[in-house]
């Protein structure tokens, strides 16, 4: 476990919800807006994104003639969501001359390939929609245009040096877009243009309608790892609304069978546990079967699809820990030698690295690059920061001299390497290191309030609650709580990876704090009687149905 610095925020309150809200930033006078956001208010007409009339039109002309519409979604999890927004959008108004495609991520790659262009004309396709992908195919789109296909990309990367000669280019985050709030994920993109769709058109379809594809949208903007604020905050706030009634029967398969209670849904369960299964499809397999187990309207499919997702999730988990144990080996204990940490293997799937290198930016707090083929046919990778460099900026200092494609976001990026540069990887990225200005990171955690272990209850808890979803920019509050004696610890999970601290409190009750993934932290030192300084969240757990107020465990000292 990497050491911590603890910084304790300005204390000026002993309320917990007086503390909260000084900490989130929150005016004590708006705190009802920001416990209950306003869907109306919060969500902004679609008419503000750049070409979103123009992309509307298009569509709306493309149902008007019965034309073929092709959507074209990425293979994770967002793109995925995001077909499905437009899938149940054509179901609701009855139009069938549509087809969703869902790449390979082995043989298609990422994003609209040449060969798929030629494929889509022999099938008659008319218009194609992308989601989630397409800003940067500008020859694919030039080749649409070409054999006389119409291109609507909707997207939300960032544009490369020239934008895509489509149509229409739907994407908060091109350079000339205005919109207030560019940190839309995909889905949420296809959302915005199914409701300009459906208020430019003339539909049988009931007012607040859309509102029913927040289930979806939600998980795929906590897939995504979306900032939690602004628009975000009310689409996910509504959208787990939303879940606890879905009537999907591939999310109430999946719900059965991970044993969470639609009822008591949260964002901690589309995190951990629904969004990688629905992502593991595009990294182990055919993404496909995450598009059937959200559409299928069979039960027996749903539970197919959900038998098949679980599956490859715990073959994804353990290529993942195959991969950070190899790291860990080629560290040796001595992960400050380099600026970052760059590790490759040809055996490694590249679907998985993303995850791999996430955990192991957690442990070092370095930035990462992964890289390998695994059954595929090039050489592929995946970047993480720390904050310290912008891993796109640093890709472009290398270019097409290193990388046959490459893009993402600052803190998270993935690439495709051309092969004969592979041995020179690592060096090539401390060359370019050299030529753009990292910013140091110090690896500390901020403590929102200092409290005890008496004062933890269930009307404790019922005020954090209030600050929920909890994600991204929007971070779960931190306490400390001092001088603790541990009165058990006990691993637990498959390979007793898992760590579980009991505490007593004074009037005899029993309150654990827990952590995931320590098996490899250094952590086994801590033992029964030992007196600790903590740092942890507050939670309820609903695992099996059953409430459980707990701890999770963010940082511990020996005293």
């Amino acid at each position: 476990m990497v050491a911590k610095k603890w910084e304790m925020k300005e204390q000026i309150s002993k309320d917990v919800e007086e503390q909260l809200l000084y900490c989130y930033g929150i005016d004590p006078d708006k705190k009802e807006d920001f416990f209950s956001p306003s869907y109306e208010e919060k969500l902004r007409s679609p008419f503000e994104i750049l070409n979103m009339d123009k992309a509307a039109e298009r569509i709306l002309k493309a149902i008007k003639n019965n034309e073929k519409i092709l959507l074209y979604g990425d293979y994770d999890a967002d793109g995925i969501c995001g077909t499905i927004v437009f899938h149940d959008f054509f179901k609701k108004i009855e139009f069938s001359n549509f087809d969703a495609y869902i790449p390979d991520r082995h043989k298609d790659g990422y994003g609209l390939t040449l060969e798929g262009i030629d494929e889509f004309k022999k099938q008659g396709v008319n218009l194609i929609i992308t989601i989630d992908c397409g800003i940067t195919d500008v020859e694919e789109i030039k080749k649409a245009n070409d054999l006389g296909i119409d291109t609507i990309v909707t997207d939300h990367h960032f544009q490369g040096e020239n934008l895509p000669p489509a149509l229409a280019v739907v994407d908060p985050k091109q350079e000339k877009d205005e919109y207030p709030f560019e940190m839309l994920c995909g889905a949420a993109v296809a959302f915005k243009v199914v409701n300009a769709v459906i208020e430019k058109g003339d539909f049988n379809i009931v007012d607040g309608w859309t509102k029913w594809l927040l289930d979806v949208v939600c998980i795929a903007t906590i897939a995504d790892m979306m900032p939690l604020v602004d628009e975000n905050r009310a689409i996910v706030f509504y959208g787990l609304q939303v879940l606890k009634k879905t009537k999907r029967l591939g999310l109430l398969a999946l719900f059965k069978k991970l044993k969470i209670t639609q009822k008591n849904v949260k964002e901690d369960d589309i995190a951990f546990f629904i969004a990688p299964r629905i992502n593991t499809a595009g990294r182990m397999g055919r993404a496909g079967i995450s598009f059937e187990l959200l559409s299928t309207e069979s039960e027996e499919e749903a539970e197919w699809a959900t038998d098949r997702l679980d599956q490859k999730n715990d073959e994804r988990k353990e290529l993942v820990g195959n991969i950070i144990s190899e790291v860990d080996k080629l560290i040796d204990g001595n992960p400050d030698k380099e600026a970052f940490l760059c590790f490759g293997n040809e055996n490694w799937e590249p679907g998985v690295l993303g995850i791999a290198a996430n955990r192991i930016l957690e442990n070092y707090n370095k930035p990462v690059v992964l890289w390998g083929k695994g059954e595929g046919k090039y050489f592929k990778g995946s970047a993480r920061s720390n904050g310290s460099l912008n891993f796109v900026e640093l890709m472009s200092v290398l270019g097409d001299d290193y990388f046959s494609d490459f893009g993402g976001h600052a803190l998270s990026a993935g690439f495709t390497i051309k092969g004969d540069k592979l041995k020179d990887l690592g060096s090539a990225f401390t060359e370019a290191l050299n030529k753009i200005q990292p910013e140091k990171v110090e690896n500390s955690v901020m403590i929102d309030k200092e409290t005890s272990l008496g004062e933890v209850d269930w009307k404790f808890l019922k005020v954090v609650e209030k600050f929920e979803p909890f994600g991204m920019g929007n971070p779960k509050p931190v306490f400390l709580i001092k001088d603790l004696e541990v009165s058990e610890v006990k691993m637990f999970g498959n390979g007793s990876i898992h760590m579980r601290i009991d505490f007593k409190k004074d009037n005899g009750k029993v309150l654990s704090a827990i952590a995931f993934f320590m098996k490899n932290e250094g952590v086994f030192e801590i033992k029964k009687g030992d007196r600790i300084d903590l740092l942890a969240s507050v939670e309820r757990s609903t695992f099996k149905g059953y409430d459980e107020l707990r701890l999770k465990i963010v940082d511990f000292k020996i005293l």
